[in-house]
């Protein structure tokens, strides 16, 4: 049963939403929690969820928003608990800023799932100073989902799945977002343009049909880049594991034929002095190699133009139009 203050502070507070007051995401989510661990629901209510669902117009949100509330404020009380113990200090529930949604926690939530911790903290600290929007996190979010492999946390006492890094499939998952993110991070510097008009990394693009392509084929990521008083240039990536994969040295010529340039690109862990001379001088010259980290990119060697094919360059352009406008 609540105590006296808690009983005191929860009937304040109803009171004054009763009669249209509001108040913050972080104090509803403060309040939705003591309400539920006070058990002040026992009064009217068999359960919490009863008791939501029958004051939640009182509350002046739909029952959904009140859970996102609740288990968004939790879930951050949870994290600061956890930085704390490594000496890393965040500011309570009720002190955070205002540009703090609970969609941008929601999102860090999957991203703490998947994210490599360093990866991570750097992002809650973005987050924390404003540095970052609510659709950059997304995008990030996007990045690194493939990795957990479809899995998903389904109700509210269901433990959500964490990626496993043992798992080779969800280890070059984790390590190819890293390297989208990267690419993303550092602009088109890499490309030699700081001023681009256009720079924009797009994500597993499906390849239209061509003769040349005997099944379906997803790119990693294609990079739209226009500098000043140019033609918009069109780079594929293809982001790899290792040099040594040959299921990437067949996709060169395939993919030659929609783009003005094609690239592979690895993680700096991954990439070795032994490896560019054992496995990169068998890439077809016209292939650039990029090394990318969590905000920095590379060029380990150039790319060359392509022989591209203008129906099929513009076949994928469509393709890329149109996940745009969706």
């Amino acid at each position: 049963m609540a105590n006296l203050f808690d009983e005191v502070i929860i009937a304040d507070k109803l009171k004054k939403l009763a009669r249209g007051d509001t108040m913050p995401w972080t104090e509803m989510a403060d309040l939705l929690d003591t309400i539920e661990k006070s058990g002040h629901w026992t009064k009217s209510s068999n359960s919490f969820t009863d008791w939501l669902q029958k004051n939640a117009e009182i509350l002046g949100n739909k029952e959904s928003t009140l859970w996102r509330y609740l288990v968004v404020g939790r879930y951050y009380h949870d994290l600061r608990s956890q930085f704390a113990r490594v000496k890393l200090e965040y500011p309570p529930l009720l002190e955070l800023p205002k540009h703090i949604s609970p969609e941008k926690l929601e999102l860090l939530s999957k991203l703490a799932r998947v994210a490599p911790r360093d990866f991570f903290e750097k992002l809650i600290y973005d987050v924390l100073n404003n540095a970052i929007t609510r659709d950059d996190i997304r995008e990030q979010w996007r990045a690194f989902r493939p990795a957990l492999q479809g899995k998903t946390a389904r109700g509210r006492k269901v433990l959500a799945p964490r990626v496993n890094i043992k798992n080779k499939e969800e280890f070059y998952s984790v390590r190819e977002a890293m390297i989208i993110n990267g690419l993303k991070a550092y602009g088109a510097g890499w490309l030699g343009d700081v001023n681009a008009q256009m720079y924009e990394v797009k994500m597993h693009i499906k390849v239209p049909h061509h003769s040349r392509i005997r099944g379906p084929r997803i790119i990693d990521a294609v990079v739209l880049h226009k500098a000043k008083d140019t033609n918009l240039e069109v780079h594929i990536i293809e982001t790899i594991p290792s040099f040594s994969m040959r299921s990437v040295m067949e996709k060169f010529q395939e993919l030659s034929v929609y783009c003005d340039y094609i690239w592979v690109a690895t993680h700096k862990e991954e990439f070795s002095p032994a490896q560019e001379k054992k496995y990169i001088a068998k890439y077809p010259k016209y292939v650039g190699i990029l090394m990318v980290d969590d905000s920095h990119v590379s060029v380990v060697r150039k790319a060359l133009p392509c022989e591209k094919d203008l129906t099929e360059a513009n076949a994928l352009l469509k393709v890329l139009l149109l996940k745009e406008s969706r």
